[in-house]
């Protein structure tokens, strides 16, 4: 027969089948840290406990020995017996889980619980019983599932819906993008190739992405479980999915903004074709009128006394034009956030000297000067830059006295041109400066050929728009000088 373990209650000494120099060892091997050890007879009383179960229980071991467990744990008791039950009939019980009120203050304590037969054949022997108290882990395992429960809804409500993948296998999908892709089981989808769920077209540049790991946001087109194509935009980074390192995307509809961005691109070309239109309409019968009214000036039997009225109705038609030419390129610069230009190489001291020239037939009697110094050639768009010459000439002409001179200065350097318009006898007040380029603001100052106010606001926009700057300088002891700067390669506005 099996030598039983215990045979007695307490105070009993160790069986005689135990050497007396093993009891130091047999006593450390019992209280091992960890845990809680007890032998229990076959009526449920306790027979001996080790230091850490008396710990855990909340009363010493000599209180404890001798008693029933329903009178030692009554808050442990009940979840106990079933598996102490099963020992007793020579089944080895594994750690299983069990939770009750334990302790001296009942504490509610979650214990992972082994159980066998005492002595190993002789089931009514007794049972070892093991007790560890495993309720730290579970919270901390609970604490951290609420913790990824809490980042996964941080992650669904920042974007449309995320994903995990391994090699582009998908691990993992949140409801929100499964609802995106039409599947409200997303278990349909776990296993199942990313690849299938991208427009053909896209494939082969996401499966680059996937392997070279990109982190930066990139826009494909999914495939919807109707096969309808839906625009997203996907973000990657690396991740732990259950202990293991992968891949996790984010995934945003951008549905709603690339159709506003597809009206806007239609709203543009309607405005551009609108404004290309009403220009062509209106500049058809101006031209006409002008022919007309230049034919009648050279005609040999024009009437003495109507050659000052067709001057005054050309120059009217001129004024008509350039009023015209204004509040197109005021629309297209506010509608169109910049007035478009059309770059090709210039020599912008060729284009001053036509301005000049025009502007001296105009105002004979005027000092207009050129000086032009440096390289004047770069990308630009001439006509444009012809316009902004012309106009800061005219507003210098029309400001100033009729005695002063207008020097038009172009100096090139390495990187690019300056243009400056100088009236040496040309004041602006102070309180104007600052508002000098916004539109409307001064139409009482204006040239009848600037009626609007928009002359020095277009202006602005034309420097602008070859990445250029304006500025004015202005003051009694050298007069008023608008100063722009051009970049010699067309490139992104800098500002004034």
């Amino acid at each position: 027969m099996p030598q039983p373990v215990f045979q007695r209650l307490p105070g009993a000494l160790p069986t005689p089948g135990v050497p007396e120099e093993t009891l130091p060892f047999l006593s450390a091997l019992l209280n091992a840290p960890g845990w809680g050890v007890a032998l229990v007879d076959g009526d449920s009383r306790l027979v001996w406990m080790n230091d850490l179960l008396a710990s855990l229980g909340g009363r010493p071991a000599q209180l404890c020995v001798g008693r029933f467990l329903s009178e030692v744990w009554p808050g442990l008791a009940p979840p106990l017996s079933p598996l102490l039950a099963r020992a007793q009939s020579g089944e080895r019980v594994a750690e299983e889980m069990v939770s009750g009120r334990f302790g001296e203050v009942g504490t509610l304590r979650h214990l992972t619980v082994s159980a066998m037969p005492a002595a190993p054949g002789a089931p009514a022997s007794g049972v070892l019983l093991l007790l560890r108290d495993s309720s730290a882990r579970l919270r901390e395992e609970a604490a951290l599932r609420a913790s990824e429960e809490h980042m996964r809804s941080i992650v669904e409500i920042s974007c449309d819906g995320y994903f995990f993948h391994d090699r582009g296998q998908f691990l993992e999908i949140s409801p929100g993008l499964g609802r995106l892709l039409g599947y409200y089981e997303t278990a349909e989808l776990i296993g199942r190739n990313i690849l299938e769920c991208v427009a053909p077209e896209f494939r082969a540049p996401a499966r680059d992405v996937m392997d070279r790991g990109v982190e930066a946001p990139y826009e494909l087109a999914v495939l919807h479980r109707d096969g309808r194509r839906i625009p997203v935009e996907v973000m990657g980074r690396p991740a732990t999915f259950q202990g293991r390192s992968v891949r996790m995307g984010a995934v945003w509809d951008v549905s709603i903004r690339k159709a506003a961005e597809e009206r806007l691109m239609r709203m543009e070309h309607f405005r551009d074709q609108f404004l290309d239109a009403a220009g062509d309409g209106f500049k058809a019968p101006l031209q006409s009128l002008q022919c007309d009214v230049l034919a009648l000036q050279h005609a040999p039997s024009m009437p003495e006394g109507l050659t000052d009225q067709v001057g005054r109705v050309g120059a009217g038609v001129r004024r008509v034009e350039r009023l015209i030419r204004q509040l197109l390129d005021f629309t297209r610069a506010r509608l169109s956030n910049g007035l478009p230009v059309h770059t090709s190489s210039v020599d912008l001291g060729q284009l001053a000297e036509r301005v000049l020239a025009d502007r001296q037939r105009a105002h004979p009697g005027r000092d207009l000067r050129l000086v032009a110094s440096g390289d004047l050639k770069g990308t630009w768009d001439g006509e444009r830059l012809s316009q902004l010459m012309d106009s800061l000439v005219g507003n210098a002409l029309h400001h100033g006295p009729a005695s002063s001179s207008v020097v038009l200065q172009l100096t090139g350097r390495f990187d690019g041109v300056t243009v400056q318009v100088h009236d040496p006898d040309c004041r602006v007040p102070p309180e104007y400066q600052g508002t000098l380029f916004e539109p409307f603001k001064h139409r009482a100052l204006c040239s009848a050929d600037d009626g609007l106010g928009l002359s020095l606001f277009i202006v602005r926009q034309i420097a602008l728009a070859h990445g250029g700057r304006i500025s004015v300088e202005s003051g009694a002891a050298d007069g008023t000088r608008f100063i722009v700067w051009l970049p010699r390669e067309d490139g992104p506005s800098s500002g004034v």
